[in-house]
């Protein structure tokens, strides 16, 4: 398939007003163009995006924008743009879009599919006939299949057959499924070798064009935005604006429902100032599954690597195999800063790709293993960076030129403009990430409190651990701290490496202890423990 650069398709709808803050989208024909801002540009005209609310006053809005390369993954056809084009707004043609706004500037969506209102939709059932896949139309299915003169129109319906008929091979492969029945467009039955499950559509709703997003069934019970907040301050230390700003937005994408925003967040600061740790604890607190890796890692599907493909089928197996409560997930995505730090045509692919994923996209996961499809709209996406390009230093003049210089971010929207400024991402691209929050260096004294009072401190974790297994009390004199501390500050790693340095110096004294822990009553970490394990007081 030849791909014209930078080309774009959307549906166009047409507005149809119903309330004050109640609308119908009737999908009228099909765009090429490409997105700029809220704008979608064609050769003809701008038609606005449905982004924003006031959009809708006009008659004409557009939604589904998709690259011809994320069109060509989507659909698994590269052979015809033409007909890959005309594939995609079959999908779409019969949908309408309900719309309801709020005063907050939030718009819920609801597609309503005009043919399961107007008409039956055809009884299919796919079976597997002698280790062969087939696909079995009722006498209804084939009379309209008869009706078209168009050849193309047949192929389209035959096309879409074809691509169900290998993912329930798959299905037959992986679950041991015989057969599926599909009534009036849903799944009626599914049947194995052993048994025959009923209205199994949720488990099994590859067969749908689009999965719905899963909302909340019930409260989330002892969850709270106070709870999160307290365990995120237990556990990380010297950030507490940015650290409740993350605690708001997170738990309001956990209790958020169908159509309601979900926030995407980007981390940015220097290595091992608590990025990664934060989000880890936040996934601990609410039960989330949870999927992280570097963002410089992936490539594009089809070229060896970690694709983004590959990172929702992390997550998805993070979940159990149950795709609700994936879509529900968090995947974190870490070195965001490199990936326009090459001119590699790939990264720039890689980039556009997960714009779309931050937005909230369809990703269908078709591989050995798995076949369903993926909606990122209602995912906690988190990203972080260094941003090296980005960090302003303080000038140390007269007697304090030696002083490490402290580092400056400022607040999200300052760090906003300096990412730009520096060339990381457009202003377009950072739209669709809507909260950026600094994380700055940690001064001495806040590092100190984290190896002392953190959760998370490796030394609070041996001290509770010591006084359960071997009844011996843990003594930590300011000296070993501060022997800790000068190793940390030597290092380039930050705070991130902490515990593994705490546990080297610790070694041999917990040998010790396995060997005649009973006889001792206090184990003291001094200075020289830390030049040298073999020098501790067991007493």
């Amino acid at each position: 398939m030849t791909a014209k650069k930078n080309q774009e398709y959307a549906i166009k709808y047409r507005v149809i007003k119903l309330e004050n803050n109640k609308y119908i989208l009737f999908p009228i024909k099909l765009e090429k163009g490409k997105q700029e801002n809220n704008q979608f540009i064609t050769e003809k005209e701008q038609i606005p995006c449905i982004a924003d609310k006031n959009n809708l006053k006009g008659k004409y809005v557009l939604d589904m924008i998709f690259s011809e390369e994320e069109l060509a993954l989507i659909y698994d056809y590269e052979e015809d743009s033409n007909f890959l084009e005309e594939y995609f707004f079959e999908d779409f043609k019969d949908t309408m879009i309900y719309i309801e706004t709020s005063q907050a500037d939030s718009i819920s969506k609801t597609d309503i599919n005009l043919r399961t209102i107007t008409e039956d939709v055809p009884g299919v059932s796919y079976i597997m006939d002698n280790t062969i896949p087939s696909v079995i139309l009722n006498e209804k299915a084939i009379e309209e299949m008869l009706k078209s003169d168009d050849v193309k129109e047949i192929k389209l319906i035959l096309t879409k057959y074809k691509r169900l008929i290998q993912q329930f091979q798959k299905y037959n492969k992986t679950k041991g499924i015989t057969k599926i029945n599909v009534i009036d467009g849903k799944l009626d039955s599914i049947e194995t070798k052993n048994k025959v499950d009923r209205a199994a559509e949720k488990e099994y709703s590859v067969f749908s064009p689009i999965i719905n997003n899963p909302s909340l069934e019930s409260s989330p019970g002892d969850i709270s935005y106070q709870g999160l907040k307290k365990y995120l301050e237990e556990r990380i230390f010297g950030h507490q604006e940015a650290i409740e700003t993350f605690a708001q937005k997170l738990y309001m994408n956990y209790t958020a429902q169908k159509g309601e925003t979900i926030d995407s967040i980007l981390l940015v600061g220097p290595t091992g100032v608590g990025k990664t740790e934060t989000v880890k604890a936040a996934c601990s607190y609410l039960g989330l599954p949870y999927f992280e890796t570097n963002a410089s890692n992936i490539v594009p599907q089809g070229i060896k690597g970690m694709s983004i493909e590959d990172v929702i089928t992390g997550l998805y197996e993070k979940a159990n195999g149950n795709l609700e409560k994936a879509q529900r997930g968090l995947i974190f995505l870490d070195e965001f800063d490199k990936l326009n730090d090459s001119d590699l045509e790939i990264k720039s692919s890689v980039k556009n790709i997960l714009l779309t994923f931050t937005a909230g996209g369809i990703f269908p996961i078709d591989n050995d293993s798995y076949s369903f499809v993926f909606d990122s709209s209602m995912t906690n996406k988190i990203y972080a960076g260094v941003f090296e390009r980005i960090q302003e230093q303080e000038k140390q003049m007269g007697f304090n030129k030696n002083k490490k210089e402290e580092l400056i971010l400022g607040t999200g929207e300052e760090i906003r403009k300096k990412i730009i400024q520096k060339k990381y991402f457009t202003q377009e691209e950072l739209t669709r990430i809507s909260t950026i929050l600094g994380l700055s260096e940690l001064d001495r004294e806040t590092k100190k409190q984290i190896l002392l009072s953190s959760k998370l401190s490796e030394l609070q974790k041996k001290k509770n651990r010591y006084l359960r297994q071997f009844g011996i009390e843990l003594e930590i004199e300011d000296a070993y701290i501060d022997a800790i501390l000068d190793t940390i500050d030597s290092s380039e790693t930050g705070m991130r490496n902490v515990n593994n340095i705490i546990q080297q110096t610790m070694n041999t004294a917990e040998k010790k202890l396995l060997e005649e822990g009973n006889k001792c009553k206090k184990l003291i970490l001094t200075r020289e423990t830390v030049d040298d394990p073999n020098k501790f007081i067991l007493k």
